[in-house]
């Protein structure tokens, strides 16, 4: 029978690095300015290498399962403009506030946080449904949050669209899919030193992007507002998940799959959200504490998750 406390010491062991990285930036063992140059390593070459890796070993139909896809879309959208109007009705905010606040609900950290713990949990399934998952976050919802931003500000539409699948297309982790996915439909994989090379590379990943994260949050702090940041976490922890297995369900998906997809829906904010916060300076304080309070909350809500799927 699986105890809570055997979830538990399967959950630690992540965020145990997370906190390693967060105590090592804050007690200044290394210097917390470092963590850019480690998000580039994670963020350019050990990640894609990864997901490129997981990918190409996977049959082409199993990456692109459409109701899988459709099923992450429609929760996804559900939840994007249900935190637009919860944020637009409980603290009168702007369309760009709005926009935001979609996206922190939305959009998980899957990059840095459901990639190693779903693929450490559920191997190989689960790096390939983390990644159809993350084709839906970088192609369609990012993307949708940056022409509505776009668009508050007065840019032209045609304008908004390219600057927003620009950046989409230039994301290494769209790449690393893209990849992938053209390794797998071709059937020639990743055959001999290139298959080495990728899992090699591949395995600094989950421990490396684990630690980053660790340090980026040493760098947040709680600020104020504390409200928003509350209902944000609600629904990026609680009311995604649920809603993402609802879908899952509707639209046939085996058990198996239902529990990956809903573990995936249930990671905290992700990180690009304050990235977006910060070029256009709005929302910077609020999204930087979601991130922070949501991280720290998820060590407890995907533990208790984990056990309760189990």
């Amino acid at each position: 029978m699986i105890t809570f406390f055997g979830i538990l010491e399967l959950t630690l062991p992540f965020f145990a690095v997370v906190g390693l990285g967060y105590g090592a930036a804050r007690t200044k063992v290394i210097d917390p300015k470092s963590a850019g140059s480690i998000n580039v390593f994670v963020f350019y070459f050990a990640m894609p290498a990864l997901v490129i890796g997981a990918l190409a070993r996977q049959e082409i139909s199993a990456i692109l399962d459409w109701r899988f896809l459709g099923a992450w879309l429609a929760g996804t959208l559900i939840l994007f403009a249900l935190g637009m109007v919860l944020s637009r009705v409980l603290f009168n905010a702007s369309r760009k506030e709005m926009a935001l606040f979609g996206q922190g609900s939305a959009i998980a950290n899957i990059g840095f946080l459901a990639i190693p713990i779903v693929g450490a949990t559920f191997g190989p399934e689960g790096v390939r449904l983390s990644a159809a998952a993350l084709i839906i976050d970088l192609m369609i919802m990012i993307p949708l949050s940056i022409m509505i931003i776009e668009s508050a500000g007065g840019g032209t539409p045609a304008a908004s669209v390219r600057r927003a699948l620009t950046g989409a297309i230039r994301n290494p982790f769209a790449v690393a899919i893209l990849v992938g996915v053209a390794l797998s439909a071709s059937g020639i994989g990743l055959p001999g030193a290139a298959g080495t090379f990728s899992n090699f590379l591949g395995g600094a990943a989950a421990p490396t992007a684990l630690f980053a994260l660790g340090m980026s949050l040493s760098q947040r702090s709680v600020g104020e507002d504390l409200a928003s940041v509350a209902v944000l976490s609600v629904l990026k922890l609680l009311v995604h998940p649920a809603v993402a297995a609802v879908m899952l369900y509707l639209l046939g998906l085996p058990p198996a799959i239902i529990v990956i997809g809903t573990v995936i829906a249930a990671m905290p904010v992700a990180q690009n959200v304050y990235v977006l916060s910060e070029h256009y300076g709005v929302m910077v304080r609020r999204s930087s504490a979601a991130i922070l309070i949501s991280t720290i909350a998820a060590v407890f809500t995907i533990t208790v998750l984990l056990y309760l799927l189990a």
